[in-house]
C-alpha cells in the first residue's frame, strides 16, 4: 500500500513494480525489471505499458502455478487499486527528481512483495 505522502512518481514506481512481480510470478522464465527501466525520459505509463503484462492474465497464469505462487500474485493483484486510488499514473515525462521518485517506489513495493512472500521471488 502507498504511503499518504508518496509522490505520483513514487507510487507509479510502486505500481511498476506489482506489474512487474506479477508477470514473473506468472512466468517463470521472467525476471524482474534491472536498472535499464529506470533510465530515459519517458512516461511512468509508458514504462508500465512496456512491461508488456496483462494483470488479469498474469493472475490466471500464477494460479495455474498453484501454491506460494497463487497465494502470492493474488496479495499482488489486489494491491494494485491502492495505487491508483489518489489519481491516475503520470503520462508527462520524467525528469531526474520525479525518475529518483519513481525508482525509490518501485525498491520500496519491491521489498515490501519480497518481505512479505519471502521464497517466491527470489
Amino acid at each position: 500500500m502507498p504511503d499518504e505522502k508518496d509522490s505520483e512518481f513514487k507510487r507509479s514506481g510502486r505500481l511498476f513494480a506489482a506489474v512487474a512481480v506479477l508477470r514473473l510470478l506468472a512466468d517463470p522464465r521472467g525476471s524482474l525489471p534491472g536498472p535499464e527501466a529506470f533510465t530515459g525520459k519517458d512516461s511512468p505509463a509508458e514504462r508500465i505499458d512496456d512491461l508488456k503484462s496483462d494483470p488479469y492474465n498474469a493472475l490466471l497464469e500464477a494460479h495455474k502455478r498453484g501454491g506460494e505462487y497463487a497465494k502470492a500474485a493474488t496479495a499482488v493483484f489486489r494491491s494494485i487499486p491502492d495505487f491508483l486510488e489518489r489519481g491516475l499514473i503520470p503520462s508527462k515525462t520524467i525528469g531526474e527528481r520525479p525518475l529518483a521518485d519513481f525508482t525509490a517506489g518501485y525498491e520500496a513495493q519491491l521489498a515490501k512483495y519480497r518481505e512479505d512472500h519471502k521464497g517466491v521471488l527470489d
